[in-house]
């Protein structure tokens, strides 16, 4: 009877340490991070490749910037041009390459990202969109504070290089459940402009926007959290700088109404040259859904 006791304690002894032994090992299964297979710098083919596809939505909140005319009309700085804080969509499309402990426990990742967003100036800023003496408005002068809204649509389409830090690392894919992540990027920024609202417009001349593209700048940070394996949400906070140097607002009013005497036609719409910084903080919030690739 003893002798089968030791027997039987020697077998488990033996496949007690026959499993520790697997379980060590970076190429078994059981791992709890699967991209720890060997020293030296990471490579694609590092672990499991994860292409993702997401949609957001927030705020846009842009930061109030001097306006430098160069069209030669005067004033030719005003400050302070208050941009309005209005909604803002868009989306991502990316891939993530995992790395884990061959780069201090980080991802890499790569994006390509969208969105738009409304910056309007609101009616009336002196000498921006309004005239307060009522001198400069041509077909209308006299007409004191004759002042319009200059609406502003922003476009941003850029890459962004990411870094993420995986925490909660499971098994299973995706190798864990939270994931904050920091990135920047360079992309086209793109101002849309409409400097006299709905003024000078008409079946004749239905469009009034005028555009200017420049490079933007981006830096983001957020978390994301996986819900079911291949789908996550995530929030995050991203700063746009770019300056454009060819906007336009009807700084003096003088853009004709539209639709004069009740029919369709209408008068020219007037727009003045500046130039200004646009620094833009946004607050999205969006969900995600990821593959797995095996390399």
């Amino acid at each position: 009877m003893n002798a089968r006791i030791s027997a039987m304690m020697c077998l488990l002894c033996v496949l007690g340490s026959s499993d520790l032994t697997r379980a060590e090992d970076p190429y078994s299964q059981r791992v709890a991070d699967p991209y720890a297979l060997s020293p030296g710098f990471p490579t694609m083919s590092s672990g499991t490749l994860e292409p993702y596809i997401s949609v957001m939505a927030g705020i846009a909140v842009p930061r109030s910037a001097d306006a430098t005319f160069t069209d030669g009309s005067q004033p030719t700085v005003v400050e302070d041009i208050d941009y309005q804080t209005k909604h803002s969509v868009g989306g991502n499309a990316g891939i993530w390459f995992p790395t884990r402990n061959k780069l201090w426990g980080f991802d890499l990742g790569l994006e390509i990202s969208g969105f738009i967003w409304y910056a309007d100036v609101a009616c009336c800023i002196d000498f921006y969109n309004n005239d307060p003496t009522g001198t400069s408005v041509g077909n209308f002068t006299g007409s004191v504070n004759r002042g319009t809204t200059t609406e502003i649509q922003g476009i941003y389409v850029g890459p962004n290089f990411l870094l993420r830090y995986p925490m909660a690392i499971s098994e299973a894919y995706p190798n864990g459940r939270w994931f904050p992540y920091v990135g920047i990027g360079v992309g086209a920024h793109q101002m849309a402009m409409r400097p006299g609202g709905q003024r000078g417009t008409g079946f004749l001349n239905a469009i009034t926007e005028e555009r200017d593209t420049t490079i933007g700048i981006l830096g983001v940070g957020g978390i994301k959290v996986h819900l079911f394996k291949y789908v996550a949400l995530f929030a995050e906070a991203k700063y746009v700088h770019a300056h454009h140097d060819n906007l336009t607002t009807d700084r003096f009013g003088q853009s004709a109404d539209a639709f004069v005497g009740g029919c369709c036609l209408s008068g020219e719409a007037v727009g003045n040259r500046y130039e200004s910084n646009i620094d833009t903080i946004f607050a999205h919030a969006g969900m995600s859904i990821h593959f797995d690739v095996k390399p």
